[in-house]
């Protein structure tokens, strides 16, 4: 069985270290880490603990806070009032084969919306082209009806991006040349 080793954000099966989908995107130099901050990962890393909360019916964080009243848990709980989302699946792992390679990642939530499974990345910062790479390789082995990138603003707003068939297509793609 695949594990997760959050600090170093590794997944391992058994001795064998599987490289995940951040990794491949960044050795094929889709993402430029040097523009991320200590402050920004932990950020993005705080914003999906408490999502996934929220998302699996938590209204309350340990020091008594309403989860709700953190501004970008407020923008996810908006999207989730206003989507009528339903969370079926929150932080799971895919582990994946693609052209004879093994990847792993964790993809933030399958949600079914309108009796269709979407499949939601969260993001706290700016849009970015590796965004779609990135849900794509998730996506292969979820098989979502539909892909959104969800932008969660400090001010309590979100913008959501679905991701077109062909979007995801030039997605699967690139993440095939980055595996290479």
């Amino acid at each position: 069985m695949i594990q997760f080793v959050a600090d170093r954000h590794e997944y391992h099966d058994g001795a064998l270290s599987i490289r995940s989908v951040t990794q491949v995107l960044s050795d094929a130099g889709y993402i430029d880490s040097r523009w991320f901050t200590e402050e920004s990962r932990d950020r993005g890393s705080a914003v999906h603990e408490l999502c996934q909360r929220y998302a699996i019916g938590e209204r309350v964080d340990g020091m008594g806070r309403e989860l709700s009243s953190l501004e970008y848990v407020n923008a996810f709980a908006l999207w989730q009032w206003e989507t009528r989302a339903y969370a079926i699946e929150t932080e799971c792992i895919v582990d994946n084969v693609l052209n004879g390679t093994r990847y792993a990642g964790r993809y933030d939530l399958l949600a079914e919306i309108d009796q269709r499974n979407v499949l939601l990345d969260i993001k706290t910062g700016s849009k970015a082209k590796w965004h779609i790479v990135q849900m794509a390789a998730y996506a292969l082995p979820v098989k979502p009806h539909r892909c959104s990138i969800l932008y969660l603003k400090n001010d309590g707003t979100y913008k959501e991006e679905r991701i077109t068939s062909q979007e995801l297509l030039w997605g699967i793609d690139q993440f095939k040349e980055a595996l290479r």
